[in-house]
């Protein structure tokens, strides 16, 4: 019989005699369970989450839905009891997919000549695209950029609206390290994001991103597969075409793709204007999959009867990013497999560990949920599904704590987030990161862009363990040699130590409201001025980006805007998903006075608000 087994069932006999009465349960001894995180077992899991096998752990694919039988595997042979529906698993539906229809077809017409090209051979439709046929005049508009801030505008003084443009990716001097462009406040303006929603935004009807060649003729010219899974489309038809269609385009109009770029980047200026003759015909079909992805979730029950309806949970996502996805930020590797190993197979591993670690000590006074997400990468989906489907109910969960990307430690720092979500919590981590040696990084804001927030969202304490971003992030670069296991451990260690002392003491946690004030970086923020919104990533019933609260004192907040609340329009920008608010957000500054439109219950309601300046 397992050691945890044994405990609870000598639990259950002294309750029988009238013992193990709340204060008479002796707390479990840290040390027992340091021991039982073992680096080679955390870097182990890691190898295993990370096969070929696994595909990348996207989210609906046979490859998660492999990571999350070993997942509940780990926790079976622990003695967690099922936290699911199904046993372990919390099934939902998420699109797993876009699917090419007909017809899909790019025509090239000039005068009595018409040129064909074929889909996936000349051009791609992106998965965000719009399905329809546009038939017009095509404008070149440079690299698709406008950007105020560095005086430079692709449409100044262009009219594009109903035609096509024809765009190029990257920015001006893209390996000019004195470039404007290269700022980290400037790297948006080379975002799919920016250039298309720009295009739409402008009046155009489709856009034709072609790869730009001067500081990529040496590499194989490659079109984005049609791989993703964003149930969102961006307003507008976009495809990925050659240059070899560039060519066609640009036929009898004196100039080539190249002599352009050359004379854009010699001095950072556009060169944008309308192609001579001829209309092209496009024409895309989509079609969105859909499929199920579960969370796993294991359950170890409090052994204080007064304490044990009260919960703590640990958590992480075990999904990432397949073969790329839209996410990824090597497009050009795009196809290959993102093994994920620290975002956030690193994570998953260190959960299963503590699930481990304090099933052998016999778990603790309070329930401890055990929670393997599934969607993150898609929006958080897996978190935000369980805070509406909790195991244990949201009121009586004292706090989460999550565990994401936390295997690449640098030097000895680990960054935590959410040490001020409750008035205990800075302290407690400050103590335990210095009696294992951490330089700790310690921010009291918790929103931010992983499973954290959805709990936090809903007044729930939650302190988030990261170890720092680098160069392998979402690329196939990211792999299983790369972890610093004996990081792992430590990180492993310190969120033990805290849950352990969550989860054993007497009183419990008091929520804290945030502060008002932005923040920057993994944790959230981000570049562009500050609004105050806190997006909820569940599908809105209609198009636009509902929130799950709004910080205090914010832009948002001064506003009257509140969670629920579902914004439409955003400083003249339609807002119909979180990119469209991105982008919205992004062409303003800090000190600008805008309006958003928001539904409300069904009814539209208009108000003004000033942005403010990102701290």
């Amino acid at each position: 019989m397992p050691r945890p087994l044994r405990v609870i069932l000598l639990c259950a006999i002294l309750l029988a005699l009238g013992g193990c009465a709340g204060q008479a349960l002796p707390t479990p001894v840290a040390t027992s369970a340091d021991a039982s995180l073992d680096a080679a077992w955390l870097l182990d899991q890691v190898k295993a989450l990370t096969t070929p096998e696994m595909a990348g752990r996207a989210a609906g694919t046979p490859g998660a839905d492999r990571a999350a039988q070993h997942i509940a595997q780990v926790f079976r042979e622990a003695g967690l009891r099922p936290g699911g529906e199904d046993g372990y698993f919390q099934w939902f539906e998420v699109t797993t997919g876009v699917r090419l229809g007909q017809p899909t077809r790019l025509r090239v017409r000039r005068g009595d000549l018409s040129l064909d090209y074929a889909v996936g051979e000349s051009f791609v439709p992106f998965r965000f695209s719009e399905s329809g046929r546009v038939q017009g005049e095509v404008v070149f508009a440079g690299y698709g950029i406008t950007a105020p801030d560095l005086n430079y505008d692709d449409y100044a003084n262009l009219d594009v609206t109903g035609k096509i443009v024809l765009v190029l990716t990257h920015e001006p001097r893209e390996r000019d390290e004195t470039s404007p462009f290269r700022r980290p406040e400037a790297f948006h303006y080379t975002e799919l994001r920016h250039k298309v929603i720009n295009a739409r935004e402008r009046g155009a009807r489709a856009i034709i991103l072609v790869t730009d060649e001067l500081n990529h003729k040496d590499e194989p010219e490659t079109l984005t597969p049609l791989r993703g899974s964003s149930a969102s489309q961006w307003g507008i038809v976009a495809v990925h075409a050659s240059r070899r269609v560039a060519g066609a385009l640009l036929t009898g109009s004196g100039t080539t793709l190249a002599q352009l770029q050359q004379e854009i980047d010699a001095r950072l200026e556009p060169r944008s204007r309308p192609l001579p003759g001829g209309t092209v015909e496009l024409e895309v079909a989509l079609a969105r999959e859909r499929g199920r992805t579960a969370n796993v979730v294991g359950i170890l029950p409090g052994r204080d009867p007064r304490l044990r309806d009260e919960a703590i949970v640990i958590g992480g996502h075990y999904d990432h990013l397949g073969t790329g996805m839209e996410f990824s930020l090597a497009p050009h590797r795009v196809g290959e497999i993102h093994p994920g190993a620290d975002d956030n197979a690193s994570g998953t591993a260190a959960v299963m560990a503590l699930a481990r670690a304090f099933a052998r000590v016999g778990g603790a006074r309070r329930t401890l949920v055990f929670a393997a997400f599934t969607a993150e990468e898609l929006g958080l989906l897996g978190s935000t599904h369980y805070v509406r489907s909790p195991s244990i109910p949201l009121d009586r969960t004292m706090a989460m704590l999550n565990l994401d990307s936390v295997g690449r430690m640098q030097g000895n720092r680990v960054n935590v987030m959410g040490v001020d979500s409750a008035r205990e919590l800075r302290a407690l981590v400050s103590e335990i990161g210095a009696k294992l040696g951490l330089e700790l990084r310690l921010t009291g804001d918790a929103f931010g862009p992983s499973d954290h927030t959805a709990f936090y969202t809903q007044d729930r304490p939650v302190l988030f363990f990261f170890t720092g971003t680098h160069e392998d992030y979402h690329r196939p670069t990211d792999t299983w040699e790369k972890i610093d296991a004996e990081g792992l451990r430590r990180v492993a260690l310190a969120a033990y130590r805290v849950a352990s002392r969550l989860a054993n003491q007497e009183t419990g946690l008091a929520f804290v409201k945030p502060e008002a004030g932005p923040s920057r970086g993994r944790g959230g923020g981000g570049y562009g001025p500050y609004f105050g919104s806190i997006p909820d990533f569940s599908d809105s019933p209609v198009p636009g980006v509902r929130l799950g609260g709004v910080r205090p004192g914010s832009p948002a907040e001064k506003a009257g805007l509140k969670g629920g609340d579902i914004i439409v329009k955003f400083a003249g920008v339609v807002v119909r998903n979180l990119d469209d608010l991105t982008f919205a957000l992004r062409t303003r500054r800090a000190g600008d006075t805008v309006e958003v439109i928001y539904l409300r219950d069904g009814t539209e309601h208009a108000v003004r608000t000033t942005l403010e300046q990102r701290r």
